[in-house]
């Protein structure tokens, strides 16, 4: 090849290598511009907004429809088979004559059954070593945990139990059978409570409340009344009243901040 051609040969080349580099620099710098151009109009991440956390709280009151008893027996005798036998002899009679009182069979289940050695534990006299415990006897028991869903019946169950033998009354709780209409009740009170704290803070601070961020229910399941107890009663017509039982709701709220106040 002469000299002449190879010269406008590499002039060619190293024409067609400058473009190329500067559409490649151009892209790139159109690209990062856009990207650029994108994070602006986007602004900042929602984690670094000026923003409040506010709790809110309530409670809701309402007259309960249910009530659960436990009641059972304990029994004491000189042989463990004995003592068993005789518990399940006074059990069967509890539970037939709470079934009487309309109970059906699957509103009745055993809570607790136990059968254990009892001791003796003598006095040691002065001077002498003590003795070891000695078994006496047994002692069974044996607690049913009955379901009212009518409160009219509680006393009733509870005197028919005790009449048939139940010599122990565990306790007596009141609760709902449905709560969701009053806990949607106790969660907008709740939620109305955190708006309102949150405004006052904003207001003090010469602030505006923008929109909510973020919304969190807290806390676990409605809280009730601690179980009643008492001690077993030969008394007919035992009175009960249930009182009322309270439903929880409480929340968590982010709220956006916004500029002064006008």
């Amino acid at each position: 090849m002469k000299p002449h051609r190879l010269r406008r040969c590499f002039s060619i080349r190293a024409t067609v290598r400058m473009l190329v580099g500067a559409l490649f620099s151009a892209g790139w710098a159109a690209l990062f511009g856009l990207a650029a151009m994108t994070a602006h109009a986007a602004g900042p991440p929602e984690a670094d907004l000026p923003s409040i956390i506010v709790n809110g709280t309530s409670e809701v009151s309402v007259a309960p429809d249910r009530a659960t008893v436990s009641l059972g027996a304990v029994v004491e005798a000189k042989q463990a088979l004995e003592a068993q036998k005789q518990l399940a002899q006074v059990m069967q009679r509890v539970i037939t004559d709470i079934k009487a009182q309309g109970i059906p069979d699957e509103k009745i289940r055993t809570a607790a059954l136990s059968l254990n050695p009892v001791y003796s534990h003598a006095v040691p006299k002065a001077g002498q070593e003590p003795e070891a415990p000695r078994i006496v006897g047994y002692r069974a028991s044996n607690t049913v945990r009955v379901q009212v869903d009518d409160l009219a019946r509680a006393g009733g169950v509870i005197d028919a139990g005790i009449a048939a033998g139940a010599n122990q009354l565990a306790g007596l709780a009141f609760d709902l059978r449905d709560d969701l209409k009053y806990r949607k009740q106790a969660l907008q009170l709740a939620a109305q409570e955190a708006r309102t704290k949150a405004e006052a803070i904003a207001s003090a601070l010469n602030l505006s409340l923008g929109p909510v961020l973020e919304i969190r229910e807290e806390g676990g399941p409605p809280v009730y009344p601690t179980e009643r107890r008492f001690a077993a009663s030969a008394a007919a017509g035992t009175p009960i009243q249930p009182g009322q039982v309270q439903v929880n709701a409480s929340v968590s709220v982010r709220f956006k901040l916004m500029g002064p106040s006008k």
